[in-house]
């Protein structure tokens, strides 16, 4: 398997970096009005997500860190010689007013005065009737990075590399919070952040690379940094102001200071002319509006004034900052920036796609599906410029911006239903005496043959693991004394349990006596260091109660890659687990919640639902191996097709109330093990 693996992985690469050629091709020019730049966009997402779930195991960190690095540079190297968008002329002809000691604020780019300065890129300045907004850390930054013969190669090389910088930020965090590197595919292969930053050159990743090495300061414990980076990427552009009070968490007076100095040193040098700066935003935020979701819902579609409209989303991006304000010791900073960015991008009149980079290296840090998705489907964005072709206006069709903004508000409405509220307002798990104890339960039946090799994985574990519980529902075959001679090597408890997974798992969670409880099957073998991956990752997520680890099958059949990706995709976006992916529970919570039901059949989905709907669910994707005797090639697919149909009979009956859930999954035992 490993081997078809690398083949599918390399396979999604090549498709990933033909499509960014074909984007390459398809765009002559920024504004180049080819529906192909649709669909390549699209396919350079939808492959560069699939290496994140088809990349084969990685024994050293170096080689993860090469699947992660060496395409995420190839991608970007390719999309390189696409043509930049027509900011990049403002950047270097404001660039080059700055380095001749005038300042841009002083009048409109048409103005008279500016005659002697007027080239190429004055040529192909957009709206040079209006006076600039972009903040005076911005101006220094275009005068330093577009500089050169080819200034504006020099600036795409600077984008880039605080592109792959804000990817090492990336890096570092999800190590330091245990999580899978790979999730930084979805920044590193993410079709937005490739188009905005490689292709375009849009100035917004100084602002994404100063929030994330923001992030990683704080969590570093350099408080005093973090708000200095804050307040760095706020003088780049002004969006990230709402964040800055987020990263006080020391002496005020103190804050104000750094915060100041950032800010308030590089406006010194056009301290005349700031006046034209504040008009300039007032402008540019009062007569613009572009593809906002609900602001373009009240203003164009219900007919409201602009006022109104500007007035009623402004309350709702308030009301957000302040309930994120009021309940920031509650709250992770990460899940604050994502909060807030992402209330931005909903709320704001305008949105180009390349805004949404703003929220991508924090997405990485919680993947979630409304934003990947929405990653995709902002590819409709390129319409723009077939309909100005054609005649129509500069804009998306009615139809165009609800495929763009469709898929996210259907995502998001599901993971509000399918958690009940719980992915907004879960609760801090209760800890402990020991929250750094860790218990294994094994339901077993009949599985002599199979459990030392398991109990053998389970002592190999470091940190060691408090007990292993054993639930057997009466085997016949000397299970029970292959269970009792794994006690030489850690503590086992041998309990009789009434036949059914779900029965035996609930009595072995009530019986351990640990923080933590991984729910291992018999056929299994827990990952070397499954126990510290665990204990890393719920260390600095304090509302997680449950979740999985993932799986491989042993022996590496080719046909069953595909179940593997899915049973992935599931747990990841829909957080729904099967048990042979090694679920784990919160003990005190599984006992407080019922999160294990006592049922034959099922008892996996249902967990993992009653986890979702009680506090978060975490899929580590730090796979063990699990047997594949069930699944047989000769009719795997048919094994597939069963287990999807009475999933699907269970949601149904689930949907309609637990009571009659829970009886059919009696049924439902008695026609799976026919």
């Amino acid at each position: 398997m490993r081997d078809l693996r690398c083949l599918w992985w390399f396979a999604s690469l090549l498709v990933s970096c033909l499509a960014a050629y074909g984007y390459l091709l398809a765009t002559p020019s920024f504004d180049a009005p080819a529906l192909a730049r649709v669909l390549c966009y699209m396919l350079i997402g939808v492959f560069g997500f699939a290496m994140i779930f088809l990349a084969p195991r990685c024994r050293m960190r170096w080689q993860l860190l090469a699947l992660l690095g060496l395409p995420a540079l190839l991608l970007r190297a390719i999309l390189l010689p696409v043509p930049p968008s027509d900011d990049i002329n403002r950047y270097v002809w404001e660039g080059k007013l700055v380095r001749a000691g005038v300042s841009p604020y002083s009048v409109t780019a048409d103005a008279i005065e500016w005659e002697l300065y007027r080239d190429s890129y004055w040529e192909g300045m957009n709206h040079k009737d209006k006076p600039t907004a972009y903040p005076p850390i911005s101006e220094l930054l275009f005068a330093a990075t577009t500089v050169g013969a080819d200034p504006v190669l020099g600036f795409k090389l600077w984008v880039v590399a605080a592109d792959l910088l804000t990817l090492a930020g990336i890096v570092l965090l999800l190590r330091r919070r245990g999580l899978p590197l790979l999730y930084a595919g979805f920044y590193a292969f993410n079709p937005v952040v490739l188009v905005a930053f490689a292709a375009e050159a849009h100035f917004d990743v100084f602002i994404v690379a100063a929030l994330v090495w923001a992030l990683w300061a704080y969590e570093s414990g350099h408080k005093q940094l973090a708000l200095g980076l804050a307040a760095l990427a706020t003088g780049v552009k002004w969006v990230t102001l709402p964040l800055l009070p987020f990263f006080v968490r020391f002496n005020y007076l103190r804050a104000a200071l750094i915060a100041a100095l950032v800010l308030a040193l590089p406006a010194l040098l056009f301290w005349e002319t700031l006046p034209q700066l504040l008009r300039g935003l007032l402008q540019f935020g009062s007569d613009r509006s572009f593809n906002g979701p609900v602001y373009d819902c009240l203003h164009l579609r219900l007919g409201w004034s602009r006022q109104h409209s500007v007035l009623v989303v402004l309350a709702c991006f308030a009301a957000i900052v302040g309930w994120r304000w009021l309940g920031a010791s509650r709250y992770a900073l990460d899940s604050s920036i994502r909060w807030i960015l992402g209330a931005l991008l909903v709320f704001a009149p305008t949105v180009h796609f390349w805004y949404l980079a703003w929220l991508m290296p924090f997405i990485c840090l919680r993947p979630a599906m409304p934003w990947v998705l929405l990653s995709l489907s902002s590819g409709l964005y390129f319409m723009v410029w077939i309909r100005y072709a054609e005649g129509d206006g500069w804009g998306l069709s009615l139809a165009q911006h609800r495929w763009f903004w469709g898929p996210f508000f259907l995502a998001l409405i599901y993971e509000l239903c399918s958690t009940r509220g719980r992915c907004v307002f879960a609760k801090r798990r209760e800890s402990g005496p020991d929250p750094e104890s860790v218990a294994v339960v094994i339901p077993t039946l009949n599985a002599a043959e199979l459990l030392p090799q398991t109990l053998r994985s389970v002592a190999a574990q470091v940190p060691p693991v408090h007990e292993v519980v054993i639930v057997d529902a009466g085997s016949t075959d000397g299970t029970q004394a292959a269970a009792a001679s794994g006690k030489a090597s850690i503590p086992v408890k041998v309990l009789e349990g009434e036949k059914g997974r779900g029965n035996q798992i609930a009595a072995g969670i009530r019986a351990a006596s640990a923080e933590w409880v991984i729910v291992l099957h018999a056929d299994a073998r827990l990952a070397p260091g499954s126990c510290g991956v665990l204990l890393r990752a719920v260390r600095s997520m304090p509302r997680v109660i449950g979740g999985a680890f993932g799986q491989r099958f042993d022996g590496r059949p080719p046909e069953l890659v595909p179940i593997e990706v899915l049973n992935d995709l599931r747990a990841l976006f829909t957080r729904t687990s099967f048990g042979d992916q090694i679920q784990f529970f919160h003990r005190m919570s599984a006992l407080q919640h019922a999160l294990m039901p006592a049922q034959p059949l099922m008892e996996d989905v249902e967990s993992s639902w009653r986890v979702r709907e009680r506090g978060e669910f975490l899929f580590l994707d730090y796979p063990s191996e699990v047997s594949h005797r069930r699944w047989r090639a000769a009719d795997w697919f048919k094994r597939f097709a069963l287990v999807m149909r009475l999933v699907s009979r269970y949601r149904w009956a689930r949907w309609r109330g637990w009571g009659g859930a829970e009886a059919l999954s009696r049924e439902l035992y008695r026609e799976y093990y026919k």
